[in-house]
């Protein structure tokens, strides 16, 4: 039996006016009843039920259809929802007639053992004995009922997880249970005893992801504790989850959307949960800050209308520009809720309340046109340079919408606001050379931080830390600072894994003072520490063990595995490792003044009067000639200058 056998038996054998009056009060004469239609406001009865035709009609608003029309139409659910509220209600087995190809063994077993998690994560958090979860709900606002809707649970250190897992009687399922657990990210086996697992998440508050169906696919979870390095944590991807497939809340908020016709979309868990919290119940959360393609389809089967309320800072102005050109090439033009001054809807909320919220919502702006206003400066420069420089901008801005009369108008009306004289006709002809030549990268203009708000530690999905990029430390993970390295350090780096023999100089301190990379200094400190205790011959494989196993960045990490490729083992006397040190303190120098010349002529590229103009140039042709005499210089023997 098939999806189509069961909507011909509902059609044909369940009377219309038995489903309709399952939501509306109908009343009977002979073969046709009367209701009050609930698709317009109606005060007599104007809709027709007819069993016999199985069709109900207002005469009113002319909504009309069969019983499957009706319930899709009242309760805002697709064709399949529909189908399964009616099999609900009137005893049918829905699966019956909706038989799946069936599933991997691994994929079912990931299901239950994510299904049966949730569950127990949820039974200790209600059980009342673990005051940091009791105390996160009551800090947060959340009721007992919104912890319950959103499956909210705790994971105390004691490994419960694990020890379900390894109380499955049967040694073939316990075993395949454990290793599906561990690919999941759920556990981890204990470095110590190959035999033994523990729980990944522990001694933390936790979210379940669910798939638009409702299917727990994974976790995000939050410290309780100071001493926790990683304030979030999240389930390792899989082949089960996905994040960028996923939007957070969508089962739940699936309705609301259909029936308001827009959606909101956030920056994480806590900031959707606030919103439906507050009666924002056609809201949803990004996974991290990039949406995949699918999410955005599932959206536009929904509704057209999204409001973009990622938090307020860089990163999720970026977020959000990144989610807009997905939406401009789709066909849907998206708006921007202004959360200033407070950094996510969470705060948002709480400072200002659910009134002045919609407001904001109200008075929301295409986010398209937010983004021209910011690439627009309040002073317009003078120089016609510029001025064509920040209309090349909007120009980019404006290119996902191609050459649309949305784009067009926005590039015209964008020209005079610059200043610009020339006629529309001659702006919409530029704007469509430049779609058909190489166009530059979009400039996302972010909103720069304020005092009050940088170094806030937000709750974000920007500031979680990924499963991948953690390392257990103590019991607890601990998250590994990696700030981009600049090229400086990086030739720093490179140079010294060439040139290894440096490290025993004194005058290698000449070296550190270009480095201000806090990660490099102390890679340098152990590195020397383990030059000594070290045969030339092994340097390459010890070298190699340490930087791979050791806490790094995934940057320096990668640095030093090219430069190892570099190296050849050659003796030198002090000399030539004088020398050599020379010659990277040369390098460097160059490396520094380049940087330099570089942000001079970037400088001087978005200047705005002559006169500072004029300046620049003078500092570039000042550090470009002292580029030129570090260039020439010669090593001198020792005891030259």
């Amino acid at each position: 039996m098939s999806l189509k056998d069961l909507k011909e038996r509902i059609v044909n054998e369940i009377p219309i006016s038995a489903i309709v009056g399952n939501y509306i009060t109908v009343t009977k004469k002979g073969n046709t009843a009367l209701s009050i239609c609930p698709f317009h406001d109606d005060h007599k009865p104007s809709m027709n039920v007819t069993d016999s035709r199985g069709r109900y009609k207002c005469f009113a608003c002319e909504a009309g259809g069969n019983a499957i029309d009706f319930v899709i139409n009242y309760k805002n659910l697709d064709f399949i929802e529909a189908l399964k509220e009616i099999c609900s209600n009137h005893g049918i087995n829905f699966d019956d007639y909706n038989k799946q190809k069936a599933k991997p063994p691994k994929v079912l077993m990931a299901e239950k053992i994510l299904t049966k998690s949730s569950q127990l994560y949820q039974r200790i958090a209600e059980s009342g004995h673990y005051e940091e979860y009791t105390k996160f709900i009551k800090n947060r606002g959340l009721s007992k009922d919104i912890a319950k809707t959103y499956n909210l649970g705790y994971a105390p250190k004691d490994s419960k997880l694990t020890t379900y897992l390894s109380s499955i009687p049967d040694e073939k399922e316990r075993d395949f249970a454990l290793s599906v657990a561990k690919e999941l990210g759920l556990i981890r086996v204990d470095k110590n005893d190959s035999k033994s697992h523990y729980d990944t998440f522990r001694d933390r508050i936790i979210f379940p992801i669910w798939d638009q169906y409702g299917q727990v696919v994974g976790y995000t979870s939050r410290a309780v504790f100071d001493y926790q390095k990683a304030k979030y944590m999240n389930s390792l991807e899989s082949f089960i989850f996905k994040k960028k497939h996923i939007l957070y809340g969508l089962h739940l908020a699936k309705s609301s959307i259909r029936s308001k016709d827009a959606v909101i979309l956030v920056e994480g868990n806590m900031d959707q949960i606030a919103l439906f919290n507050k009666g924002f119940t056609n809201s949803v959360g990004i996974q991290g800050i990039a949406m995949g393609d699918s999410s955005l389809v599932k959206l536009k089967a929904l509704t057209k209308n999204i409001y973009l309320a990622l938090d307020n800072d860089n990163p999720g102005w970026n977020a959000a520009t990144r989610i807009n050109t997905q939406c401009l090439e789709s066909g849907i033009t998206a708006k921007f809720i202004d959360l200033a001054p407070h950094k996510d809807p969470d705060d948002f909320l709480q400072a200002e309340g659910s009134i002045e919220l919609q407001k904001r919502i109200d008075n929301a702006k295409a986010f398209i046109d937010v983004q021209i206003e910011r690439a627009i400066p309040t002073k317009v420069p003078e120089l016609l340079d510029a001025q064509l420089q920040i209309l090349n901008k909007v120009f980019a801005i404006l290119s996902p919408l191609k050459d649309a009369l949305a784009a067009t108008e926005r590039a015209a009306q964008a020209a005079k606001t610059i200043g610009l004289k020339s006629e529309a006709s001659q702006i919409i002809s530029n704007y469509k050379d430049f779609l058909s030549g190489d166009q530059p990268p979009v400039q996302h203009f972010a909103p720069t931080p304020s005092e009050e708000t940088e170094g806030l530690i937000t709750e974000s999905f920007h500031e979680e830390i990924p499963y991948e990029e953690l390392q257990y430390l103590s019991g607890e993970m601990e998250l590994v600072d990696s700030p981009s390295l600049s090229k400086i350090e990086t030739t720093f780096l490179s140079e010294i894994i060439k040139h290894p023999e440096c490290l025993t100089s004194d005058k290698i301190g000449e070296l550190l003072d270009f480095v201000t990379s806090n990660e490099v200094q102390n890679y340098f400190t152990r590195l020397r520490e383990l030059f000594y205790e070290i045969d030339e011959s092994e340097f390459v494989a010890i070298v190699s063990n340490f930087t791979n196993n050791g806490t790094f960045s995934s940057e320096l990490k990668e640095v030093i595995a090219s430069a190892l490729k570099n190296y050849r083992a050659i003796s030198h006397d002090d000399k030539a490792i004088s020398k050599i040190i020379f010659d990277v303190r040369k390098k460097l120098e160059l490396t520094k003044l380049d940087i330099e010349c570089d942000e001079l002529s970037l400088k001087q590229k978005s200047c705005t009067t002559d006169e500072e103009n004029n300046k620049l140039m003078s500092e570039l042709l000042a550090k470009k000639q002292e580029r030129a005499k570090v260039k020439a210089l010669k090593y001198k023997t020792p005891g030259g200058k």
